[in-house]
């Protein structure tokens, strides 16, 4: 079910109904998954948890949500009240995601009403942990989609001890080290809790280890007495995680995105990472094609992907993705003159791709700020931080910024550097298009300095004309890595870029 359609099946009914339906579906197979996972079945009733064992789905005035959490247990979020917010379901058949959200709430945490009661707080990884750590009599919070930690977040935490147990893997120690900067200036005290080595987080602790509680509290105490020493941590806490990020590159395990052009990929370190890259080129050198075939091929893969349009329509960029599909010129799609059932055929190939690809289209009235808030719920509802495309830099208007810029370059100077924020903070590559030919118009110091990454599309001398016309993509700055020229090919009448072939 798509989200349109699943919003408006849930605005039928209230979500309290719906953690009824679910509680009462518990079954065997549940049980025995939070059973693994060590949940008593006094937290299930305290929480109430759910699940939804199959397809059948749930029906209301004739809405379901269908089989959106099939084979999942539900826990819902609620707010200080007590209200259920939004559902989180948690796979117990290994399918991905692992957890999906249904309504993508991004400003509650869970169990949050425990923060009205404690001074200290335990910021765990996921909604088990804290279940775990609440079993314990712990007070624990978690957001409820992983990755997804922000300033709205962090304000609940205001004059608190927050103990930052996150899981224990480079993306926890570097999401950890994150979070600790956020709350360093507001709360009372954080810290960060360096879990045992063979442990994967909280609830993996409270399940392999002999007497957890009295453990974990050694752990925590453990960890305030090395901070009263050293209240500032020295870099060696980071030497774990820059020595696991080389040894991954050494061995050719990079963790980057790859973007189906296999010599940038290569280039790139086997991909994109979080950063901000900008695509420039003059008018019709090919931008839009570019990104939209990197984001088709990523979202292809299951990484989520939003695309940000303040230039094409929807529309549009779909009949490209059509076109590429079919082999044949964009313009036909547009025109409506390929076969029926050529569309018909390539649309369920793109329907693979666009389980995971959300398109935002734009208009000269929608603020940035109101963009980052929808691909801030789209994270929450995918389970993980997407890859951001922006098309294109120029079109985005001047309302939502933090202050009126007094020049374009001023304006492409203050969005770039927000791009290049948003994806430090969520660790997610954010791809900008930016009409410039450079060279003849370079870009605005404040741009070039906010960027990791600019690639220039540069239309080359005719070739063969059955081989495609030239294109160079050239990488005038790539901020931990060589510059490198890539030959393409575009070929018009099949709409895709391919590398050049070697002479």
């Amino acid at each position: 079910m798509s989200g349109t359609n699943r919003s408006a099946a849930v605005a039928t009914f209230d979500l309290e109904e719906l953690v009824v339906h679910y509680q009462k579906q518990l079954r065997e197979e549940a049980f025995l998954y939070l059973q693994r996972r060590g949940i008593a079945q006094e937290t299930v009733e305290r929480y109430r948890i759910g699940f939804e064992p199959g397809k059948i789905g749930f029906y209301v005035n004739s809405n379901k949500l269908g089989d959106y959490f099939e084979n999942r247990v539900i826990i819902p979020i609620a707010d200080a009240e007590g209200a259920a917010v939004d559902l989180i379901g948690r796979s117990i058949d290994h399918r991905e995601p692992k957890y999906k959200s249904l309504l993508g709430v991004d400003d509650i945490m869970f169990n949050e009403q425990i923060l009205e009661e404690t001074e200290d707080v335990i910021l765990a990884s996921g909604v088990f942990d804290v279940l775990s750590l609440a079993q314990a009599r712990l007070p624990a919070v978690c957001v409820p989609v992983w990755m997804t930690f922000k300033d709205s977040h962090a304000e609940k935490l205001r004059e608190k001890r927050v103990f930052i147990c996150l899981g224990n893997d480079e993306l926890g120690r570097s999401e950890s080290v994150r979070i600790l900067t956020m709350l360093q200036p507001i709360a009372k005290q954080a810290l960060i809790v360096q879990m045992p080595e063979s442990i994967r987080d909280v609830n993996d602790f409270f399940v392999r280890v002999q007497h957890p509680l009295d453990t974990f509290m050694k752990l925590l105490n453990e960890t305030m007495e090395e901070t009263m020493m050293l209240p500032i941590a020295p870099d060696v806490k980071n030497i774990t995680i820059y020595t696991e990020e080389y040894m991954k590159r050494h061995r050719g395990q990079s963790s980057g995105i790859p973007t189906g052009i296999a010599e940038l990929d290569e280039t790139l370190f086997g991909g994109l990472r979080s950063g901000l890259y900008l695509i420039a080129g003059g008018a019709s050198s090919g931008k839009t094609m570019l990104m939209k075939q990197i984001a088709d091929h990523i979202a292809s893969e299951q990484t989520p992907v939003v695309y940000v349009s303040w230039d094409m329509t929807a529309f549009e960029l779909w009949a490209r993705s059509i076109a590429r599909i079919i082999g044949t010129e964009p313009q036909k799609v547009l025109s409506g003159k390929v076969p029926p059932e050529e569309v018909s055929d390539a649309n369920k190939q793109y329907t693979q791709i666009s389980k995971m690809l959300w398109t935002i289209e734009c208009s000269i009235d929608t603020p940035m700020d109101r963009v980052m808030a929808s691909i801030e719920r789209i994270g929450a509802m995918a389970g993980k931080t997407p890859v951001v495309f922006i098309d294109h830099l120029n079109r985005i208007p001047v309302t939502g910024l933090q202050q009126t810029p007094k020049s374009a370059s001023e304006h492409q100077t203050m969005l770039a550097y927000v791009l290049k924020q948003w994806s430090r903070e969520r660790g997610g590559p954010v791809l900008a298009a930016i009409p410039s030919d450079i060279g003849e118009e370079a870009l605005p110091q404040g741009v070039e300095a906010s960027a990791d990454v600019i690639m220039l599309l540069k239309p080359q001398p005719v070739g063969e004309p059955n081989q495609g016309r030239g294109v160079a993509l050239h990488l005038l700055k790539h901020r931990n890595g060589s510059l490198k020229t890539i030959q393409l090919r575009f070929h018009d009448q099949k709409a895709v870029f391919v590398v050049a072939a070697n002479p």
